[in-house]
């Protein structure tokens, strides 16, 4: 599907988390849309991989920006760097996430501001800073990437889900508020994604789920053609549909120490 297009103007995607999984791939589907990019990872050596595999095989502009979002004031301080180089931002996809285990959030009480501020402040911030040019501009696609674990208790963490549920409750009030300002703001809710996220963050999938991963392109491709089409909330795939049922019918907090004990049992055994 192309992308719109306002004057004949080429359209730009700002996307965070670019430098590996699923904001890779969506820079890369963007890409091949002929849209121009500016990619953000704190990662300098996988952002300028992605950015030298892009430049090689599409036809658009691409630019890196080395930014660790975890500090509070860097979206911020993103938005300033855009402004000042004249970059207009049309398109701006929040990919990037992390995954904290519960043993860690108990240990090292401190981790949580990270996933506070990468999942909610930042994420917000960046919202709302392009989302006003966007408004003034009539035109503007948000894609903000959440997750199914939105929708259960999960015993592997305690703080992942309930962070993807803001981003989707925010989301879904930013679709509303914007879209007659012709702003469009999609929530992305994807199941598993067979990327290096899990491993990276040290989550143990279980196998009736590993069996079922959707690729990040097949995600990126969906959740960018539902962001144009101005939906409100897409889940990926039919295996991400039904990992998202599943889970929420017997993860509650009536089965919550069941499915605990489960989980944990198959992770010690793997």
């Amino acid at each position: 599907m192309k992308s719109e297009k306002k004057s004949g103007q080429k359209l730009t995607a700002l996307i965070t988390g670019a430098s590996s999984g699923l904001g890779e791939s969506i820079a890369k589907n963007c890409a091949g849309r002929g849209i121009d990019l500016l990619l953000v990872s704190e990662n300098a050596k996988e952002l300028n991989r992605v950015r030298q595999e892009i430049k090689k095989g599409f036809h658009c502009s691409v630019t890196g920006v080395v930014m660790n979002l975890f500090a509070p004031d860097s979206a911020g301080r993103l938005f300033d760097l855009c402004r000042r180089r004249g970059l207009r931002v049309d398109i701006l996809a929040n990919c990037a996430g992390i995954y904290l285990n519960i043993d860690r959030e108990m240990r090292e009480v401190e981790c949580i501001d990270d996933i506070l501020n990468l999942h909610i402040v930042s994420l917000t911030k960046l919202c709302f800073l392009f989302g006003r040019t966007m408004i003034k501009q009539k035109l503007g696609y948000i894609l903000n990437v959440s997750s199914i674990a939105a929708g259960f208790p999960d015993p592997a963490s305690l703080t992942y889900g309930p962070t993807k549920r803001y981003v989707r409750s925010l989301s879904e009030a930013l679709h509303c508020e914007w879209k007659p300002h012709n702003v469009r703001v999609t929530c992305l809710t994807p199941g598993s994604i067979n990327t290096n996220f899990f491993k990276a963050n040290g989550v143990f999938v279980p196998p009736i789920i590993r069996s079922t991963m959707i690729s990040p392109e097949k995600c990126a491709e969906i959740g960018l053609n539902a962001m144009f089409k101005g939906k409100r909330r897409i889940t990926p795939g039919i295996s991400g549909k039904l990992q998202a049922v599943l889970l929420r019918a017997i993860s509650r907090p009536a089965t919550y120490e069941i499915i605990k004990k489960s989980y944990f049992s198959m992770k010690e055994k793997s």
